[in-house]
């Protein structure tokens, strides 16, 4: 089964550290209990260059206490109790390979089509305040002129499998030359008691949900409404 990593050639401590795999174990009984098994406060910045164009978007991923811990284990190589970006790199690479087939939850949308991405860059990890953050930057397939245009760039799970939400401190940020564009931040409405409950005893081994309730998650979106003059 395709999950965002290939389950059969991994070892148990590779599974651990692979970000959002379908069947990630025992990170805490909250994660083997719940659907979502993995909590994540996003960050998205988007980048101008000299032009006024889009460049790339960056995303900056905050996980949750537990799923961290259990991410980390095995990764401070020189048992001095410091993780380093260093010695988190392998982790980094890991993430980004598990992303890739799911377009690395990240879209952007112009024109009412979706702009292609290049390979991510300037991705690392780090682990401070007992929390593990995500960094990488999705460059665009080509600078994107966006003068007088309305775009929107989506952060999100639709499998729901991982919870991301925009954080309440400076969600999103519009770096370099975007003068005359401005941006509204849309967050997800919780979701009610029923369909919470039904997620709930979907567990961590089943990434598909069935089409009633994917049809609600998949409506579970971070958006960035950026409208440039």
């Amino acid at each position: 089964m395709k999950g965002i990593a290939l389950m059969s050639a991994m070892s148990a401590r590779l599974v651990g550290a692979v970000l959002l795999s379908a069947a990630i174990v025992a990170v805490s009984a909250r994660a083997t209990e719940a659907h979502p098994h993995i909590l994540i406060d996003a960050r998205t910045e988007i980048v101008f260059d000299a032009a006024g164009q889009v460049t790339a978007v960056t995303n900056i991923w905050n996980f949750d206490d537990a799923f961290s811990a259990f991410a980390i284990q095995g990764y401070d190589k020189n048992g001095d109790g410091v993780l380093t970006r260093q010695e988190l790199q392998p982790l980094a690479e890991i993430n980004l390979q598990s992303l890739a087939d799911y377009n690395y939850f990240t879209r952007m949308i112009v024109d009412g089509k979706s702009v292609p991405f290049g390979l991510p860059n300037a991705y690392y990890d780090v682990f401070k305040d007992e929390r593990l953050t995500l960094h990488f930057t999705l460059p665009l397939a080509a600078p994107l002129d966006v003068h007088g245009k309305t775009f929107q760039v989506d952060v999100y799970d639709p499998a729901y499998f991982a919870a991301i939400t925009f954080a309440n401190d400076h969600p999103v940020r519009l770096l370099g030359d975007g003068a005359g564009c401005e941006s509204i931040v849309h967050r997800p409405e919780p979701l009610d008691p029923a369909t919470a409950g039904r997620l709930s005893v979907i567990p961590a081994s089943q990434r598909t949900l069935p089409p009633d309730l994917f049809a609600i998650t998949n409506k579970l979106v971070n958006a960035a409404r950026v409208m440039c003059k």
